[in-house]
């Protein structure tokens, strides 16, 4: 086959994905998983932080970027045969090499397609431009430097220490843990593969590393179960919508935690296709407003989405699970419709789904406009049992007496108060009149750490889990129920 087999060409980072064995894509989504769960610990960690060419380079802001480093970094094996993607141990030293080379031809991959994705153009996959893109110069080097090992013995430069970047080091020990557990044949794979790694500290691993390792051992284990149980029956649900193929928009699930760090919601985070290639981006609906209103879709688009995630509370309801809510964050204009209000009872209704699972948020600033009907819609939709959320708080603002008399229960901080001890005081205050509150932007261990210790509910961001289609995130929400 290697004879006849012709080098391809890749225009997209799916396509270049599907140029890898089966095998070696299951790997390697296994390896992303492992990825994020350490980085989020590295970040927690401070790993690198007294590292002056490291700096801004492990933070929470970047863990989906993690995730991605972890799926993609064999994407170089696209460009060889499929009988030289997975290692032989009969490989000749012909053979080695070719295996080999995989690394470096996979950092040239990847600059090649973020400078078409960026450029709209094809890109030289022969050399790589310089770049200061954190994100891209993190997925560059998963690729490059995820088998270079600290005492030097790894390929393809044989860099030590330190000049292994942080996230090379970090899906090296990912690929390597997944490898482990995977071969590994004992009643606890899993636990030996860590043992056998713990004991390679200061020569394979840095030491730091492997404390962070033992630091993310039971998330780790998270993820090892989440795959020995993949092929998990799902109780099915008929949806509410159809998921067709090449859709432009859906939702994508990211879990909220409590102060124990237990996921009991989760918010509904919008994506829009926006290249013909298939590429997705997540934006807040308020973000693409002016445009679903300008093309009059903004209700049909709310009101899709609604749907998209009512499909969801169903079947996290037919499964039985513990989760609690899911939040979606909704512009004004949205509320505005006069036939939206009675069509939403009309689904919970026919859907037996309570109202108040769904925690949709309302802008403060829409409250303040000159001749708003925010008021008296807030009003409304309260009486109707649903749980909007005051979303952007300023507690200067607005009393308690004001909220009570809209009918407010959740408030969400704006994003500016968070980490303020005056903030911190007002939500000690504003709890013991009843209120709750949602947090966010958890995309740094400080932020997380603060608003889980100032008595907020619920917290979302990127240390608190990747964001997830919904049949992963049911998926994963019976595991870690079935296992309590």
């Amino acid at each position: 086959m290697a004879e006849t087999w012709q080098r391809m060409e890749y225009s997209t980072w799916d396509e270049a994905f599907r140029g890898l064995a089966p095998v070696i894509r299951q790997q390697s989504a296994r390896v992303a998983d492992y990825t994020r769960e350490l980085y989020v610990q590295a970040c927690e960690d401070g790993f690198g932080r007294k590292n002056r060419e490291w700096e801004g380079r492990v933070r929470g802001q970047y863990a989906d970027t993690a995730y991605k480093c972890g799926l993609y970094h064999q994407i170089g094996k696209a460009l060889v045969p499929p009988e030289y993607q997975k290692w032989r141990d009969d490989f000749t030293a012909e053979e080695l090499a070719v295996y080999r080379k995989y690394t470096a031809d996979g950092r040239l991959l990847a600059a090649a397609l973020q400078e078409k994705g960026a450029r709209k153009k094809k890109a030289d996959t022969q050399k790589e431009r310089p770049t200061k893109n954190i994100p891209w110069l993190m997925i560059r080097e998963a690729c490059g430097q995820h088998m270079e090992r600290y005492d030097g013995s790894g390929y393809p430069e044989g860099l030590t220490g330190d000049r292994i970047s942080p996230i090379g080091q970090i899906v090296g020990l990912a690929r390597e843990l997944d490898r482990l557990a995977s071969e590994t044949r004992s009643e606890n794979p899993f636990d030996e593969a860590c043992e056998t790694l713990i004991a390679q500290s200061g020569v394979l691993w840095s030491s730091v590393l492997i404390e962070i390792l033992k630091n993310s051992r039971e998330k780790c284990r998270e993820v090892y179960e989440k795959y020995i149980y993949y092929t998990l029956t799902i109780p099915k649900t008929i949806p509410l919508v159809e998921r067709r193929e090449g859709r432009p928009m859906g939702l994508c699930y990211r879990p909220m935690i409590d102060s124990e760090r237990k996921v009991r919601a989760f918010e509904a985070a919008p994506w829009f296709q926006t290249e013909a290639d298939g590429t997705r981006e997540h934006l807040h609906l308020d973000e693409t407003e002016h445009l679903l209103l300008r093309t009059g879709l903004l209700y049909d688009t709310c009101l899709y989405l609604l749907y998209e995630a009512a499909d969801a509370a169903l079947r996290a309801k037919n499964c039985g699970l513990s989760i609690e809510s899911f939040l979606m964050r909704l512009p004004i204009d949205f509320y505005t419709h006069e036939n939206m209000l009675p069509r939403l009872v009309k689904l919970c209704e026919n859907e037996g789904i309570p109202r108040d699972m769904f925690y949709v948020t309302i802008p403060e600033a829409a409250l303040f406009e000159e001749n708003s009907h925010a008021p008296d819609i807030v009003r409304t939709y309260i009486k109707e049992g649903f749980a909007l959320v005051l979303d952007g708080f300023h507690p200067k603002r607005m009393s308690a007496e004001e909220l009570k008399d809209y009918g407010f229960t959740w408030l969400r901080l704006a994003p500016e108060l968070i980490g303020l001890q005056e903030t911190a005081n007002a939500i000690t205050v504003l709890r013991r009149q009843g209120f709750h509150f949602i947090g966010g932007g958890a995309d740094t261990a400080e932020s997380l750490k603060w608003q889980l210790g100032s008595g907020v509910s619920y917290v979302s961001g990127t240390l608190t889990g990747p964001l997830m289609e919904e049949d992963e995130m049911i998926r994963t929400s019976l595991i870690r129920e079935q296992s309590l």
